[in-house]
């Protein structure tokens, strides 16, 4: 039997290749399969491993050309070969589905693999990781794997706790003894193919795809996903995890506190309780997602604001800019209908000229004030993709009059919020809210105002013409 603190190590033939992989738990719990990250092992679970293998069957892969696994001799580290090699795996011991855990690029392996075998997969943990990279924060990974070759073991220890430094040295000591071998002449190396650290090799890594391909990838899983990140994280940002959870069908966003990349071992109590509750709610048919919602009707919108997440002020913005096309649009349209018609107007003219011009009242003014602020804020509810989506349909039209003028409107909106008290704002509570409401009330003034220039230049023309008369 084994323990929940200890493990056995294994091996699977998978095509040419033998497959070193850890084992915890039961071999009758649920089976959570688990993908390790570049340059590491499975072993970077074990904290999570001894945590929560009272109730799973925990199984940490060695992907190929990393820790004990055989090297690819062709060098292919495709997404294909990880891909072929994860199913091959589960059909060596037998596993019909499972869950599915993968850390950075472990998690586009997983992402991948349930794309293709989505029944085999019932759950899905993605650790920080999403279709795009912070730059800087793949780059010290580079470094930190392409430094030194060969060293003394503590100089690793060393190295290694300067890249990370929320770890203790006794926890990277442990850890580094998974990642390291020791070379013929004393020192200590990497376990991983030496070729990923030689800039000229050949080696076939990764995929192909472009970033909208990824993109979409993500966006086909349909499977409960849970996306792990790292509150401290320089690899996966904050706002593309959150568009990851937004635009998957069924996904849900968790942030770890005190953990930067290396989510498991940096805080392995937060992590494990966050991906068992993730696995009871899958388990019991209660997992709810934060995306994957049918977009309500307007008016739903607007009697549920208080319930869901308000826009931010370039959300409005944006909002209120396809609104201005529209209105300017239609605007347009309506001068070139006029400009074919002169004739039309010049037997009308005389007779409109000696018409008296209607000024609106005040009250009339401020109806209007209090409408088109209920309109602004209603698109701002819209959000991001609904304004999109208006602002590419109008794209196809010929509106370059109305374009410049939403340019106008959007700078004098962007130099009034610019001048907004912050601080005040935050005191209220709801900021984003706040914000979105002043911007309704600037937009609805900047109209106002056009409104008002409007009918007075009106005036000035028609007073003109009966003058001339």
């Amino acid at each position: 039997m084994v323990t929940a603190t200890s493990y056995q190590e294994k091996t699977a033939s998978v095509g040419s290749l033998t497959l070193n992989y850890q084992e915890w738990g039961e071999s009758t719990g649920p089976a959570v399969l688990m993908l390790h990250g570049f340059g590491v092992s499975g072993h970077m679970f074990d904290e999570f491993a001894e945590r929560a293998a009272g109730k799973f069957r925990l199984i940490a892969l060695d992907q190929r050309g990393h820790g004990d696994s055989d090297w690819s001799e062709d060098g292919d580290y495709s997404r294909e070969a990880f891909v072929s090699d994860v199913e091959g795996f589960r059909q060596a011991l037998g596993l019909d589905s499972f869950i599915l855990v993968g850390h950075s690029m472990g998690g586009l392996n997983a992402v991948a693999y349930t794309a293709q075998h989505p029944s085999r997969v019932r759950a899905l943990v993605l650790v920080d990781v999403g279709p795009e990279s912070a730059r800087e924060g793949v780059e010290n990974i580079v470094r930190f794997t392409r430094g030194p070759d060969m060293l003394e073991f503590d100089e690793f220890v060393e190295m290694a706790h300067r890249f990370n430094p929320r770890r203790s040295l006794e926890n990277i000591r442990d850890r580094m003894r998974h990642r390291l071998k020791e070379a013929e002449n004393g020192k200590w190396t990497w376990k991983f193919d030496s070729r990923f650290r030689d800039k000229e090799s050949s080696l076939r890594i990764g995929s192909e795809q472009s970033n909208d391909e990824t993109w979409q990838l993500f966006r086909s899983i349909a499977t409960p996903t849970l996306l792990v990140r790292g509150a401290e994280s320089d690899v996966l940002t904050q706002e593309i995890a959150e568009r990851v959870v937004r635009e998957m069908p069924n996904a849900r966003l968790v942030l770890v506190p005190g953990a930067g990349h290396s989510v498991p071992g940096d805080n392995p109590d937060d992590f494990t309780a966050a991906v068992r509750e993730f696995i009871e709610e899958v388990q019991q048919g209660q997992f709810t997602p934060e995306s994957g919602i049918e977009p309500l009707p307007l008016e739903a919108l607007v009697e549920s604001n208080g319930h869901r997440r308000r826009p931010g002020m370039l959300t409005f913005i944006a909002a209120g800019a396809a609104a201005v096309l529209a209105i300017g649009g239609a605007t347009y349209l309506v001068r070139r209908n006029r400009q074919q018609s002169k004739e039309r107007k010049a037997r009308t003219a005389l007779a409109r000229s000696r018409q008296v011009a209607h000024v609106p009242t005040t009250a009339e003014l401020e109806a209007t004030r209090e409408r088109m602020t209920e309109l602004a804020a209603d698109l701002a509810l819209l959000g991001r993709h609904r304004a999109s989506e208006a602002v590419q349909a109008l794209r196809e039209t010929d509106l370059s009059p109305a374009r410049k003028q939403v340019g106008r409107v959007s700078r004098l909106v962007g130099k009034r919020a610019r001048k907004i008290d912050r601080k005040k704002l935050k005191k209220r509570g709801d900021s984003a809210a706040t914000f979105s409401r002043v911007g309704a009330l600037l937009l609805a003034n900047l109209m106002l105002k056009g409104m008002k220039n409007a009918t007075t230049q009106t005036k000035k023309r028609r007073k003109g013409r009966r003058w001339r008369s």
